[in-house]
């Protein structure tokens, strides 16, 4: 699990990240030791953030083993040549995670793009071992978010957000309210999917 979201205002959008990795162990979930994979990825006119699996297996017929791929290694292959996330790199994703029944937990993408009016555009895209489902964020939605429901439902309760006008004060107040979070859950779960560094970036 995880917590990231990408958040739109007037003069740009905010992605907000946290760092944690988790497995899960006997039945419970854990944290992946000594690794911290990357969530937010930015490119020309855009940013996405990413949540669920943050790897897959690929089957390959002349191989008798899978081998495991992290997502994040995928996404920096693809921007090195293309420099967007475009429709070809999530039917190349989704061609990836249904080559083996061993993925079973879908991966997801938060993607935040700057359009040709000056606009900001948000979208939520979800790729599963032979699924693939896009959403578009309509005029009144002012973020998404994706991964521990905790943290979601805290977020959906956040009027303000919908109420600030400038990028930055947005990025510094969702930032800020995540490391708080964080903290407070710390001290209260037996095991907090979530954890920092907790990383933000904004695109005007």
């Amino acid at each position: 699990m995880s917590f990231v979201g990408i958040f739109r205002a007037k003069n740009g959008l905010a992605a907000l990240v946290d760092s944690k990795a988790s497995v899960m162990e006997n039945g419970r979930l854990v944290e992946e030791p000594d690794r911290h994979p990357e969530k937010m990825f930015c490119f020309d006119h855009g940013l996405a953030v990413t949540y669920g699996a943050n790897q897959i297996f690929l089957d390959n017929q002349t191989r008798v083993f899978s081998n495991r791929v992290n997502i994040e290694d995928l996404v920096r292959d693809y921007l090195a040549s293309k420099n967007n996330l475009d429709s070809a790199f999530f039917q190349s994703l989704l061609l990836k995670i249904s080559s083996s029944p061993a993925n079973k937990d879908p991966v997801h993408f938060i993607v935040g793009r700057k359009i040709w009016d000056g606009n900001f555009t948000l979208e939520h895209h979800q790729i599963g071992c032979n699924y693939y489902v896009e959403k578009l964020a309509g005029p009144k939605d002012h973020f998404f978010t994706g991964g521990d429901d905790l943290y979601k439902k805290v977020f959906d309760r956040m009027d303000l957000v919908s109420k600030i006008t400038d990028v930055d004060l947005v990025r510094k107040t969702v930032a800020a309210r995540l490391m708080d979070l964080i903290e407070f859950y710390d001290g209260i779960l037996s095991y907090n999917s979530v954890g920092g560094p907790v990383r933000s970036y904004v695109l005007k």
